[in-house]
């Protein structure tokens, strides 16, 4: 998993027997002119590594209970500087999706961006993948870096994770909807 676009799903983690696994996470933030601004998190095809059904049924319920419901997971985030205003999860082509909508007001809050007048910059490790972006991406030996003019009002990428389709992992979708 990517160490930079977990922070929403560490806490989560922390409290499970096996660890989620998700395919990739998409960010659509918009910034206001003072700096503020809200980002919405899609989260794409959560699974769990859990190799027993009580670690599973662990997993499950700290994504149901904790992350859907919890004020916990919302003090949480706050104290990152992250004010949830929603969150969702839905089964989309038989795989479960997290949807997170917070409000921010500082860039840095949201996965470490900056802002260096006229451009607002997000750097990762090399070795992590954007699947897209309406950014410029540069490339180095030590880092990857995707920069947006401020002109650009809602700034857009989205990270690949890990396969999901690889052996060993229980996809959590058919859980969710036995559970609702």
């Amino acid at each position: 998993m990517k160490k930079a676009f977990l922070v929403l799903l560490l806490i989560i983690c922390a409290l499970f027997s096996g660890c989620i696994v998700f395919h990739s996470v998409s960010y659509e933030i918009n910034v206001n002119e003072d700096g503020t601004g809200t980002a919405l998190v899609t989260i794409e095809d959560l699974n769990t590594d859990a190799t027993t059904n009580e670690m599973i049924d662990e997993d499950i319920k700290s994504i149901l209970e904790y992350g859907l419901k919890s004020s916990e997971f919302v003090d949480g985030m706050k104290a990152e500087g992250k004010t949830i205003t929603s969150r969702n999860v839905m089964v989309e082509r038989e795989k479960l999706n997290a949807i997170i909508h917070y409000e921010y007001s500082d860039i840095s809050k949201v996965e470490g961006m900056q802002f260096d007048d006229p451009y607002y910059y997000l750097t990762i490790p090399v070795e992590d993948s954007i699947i897209s972006t309406n950014g410029q991406i540069t490339v180095t030996a030590e880092y990857k870096r995707i920069v947006w003019d401020k002109s650009i009002k809602t700034l857009k990428f989205k990270m690949y994770s890990d396969d999901t389709s690889r052996e060993g992992l229980t996809s959590i979708a058919p859980y969710f909807l036995k559970e609702n």
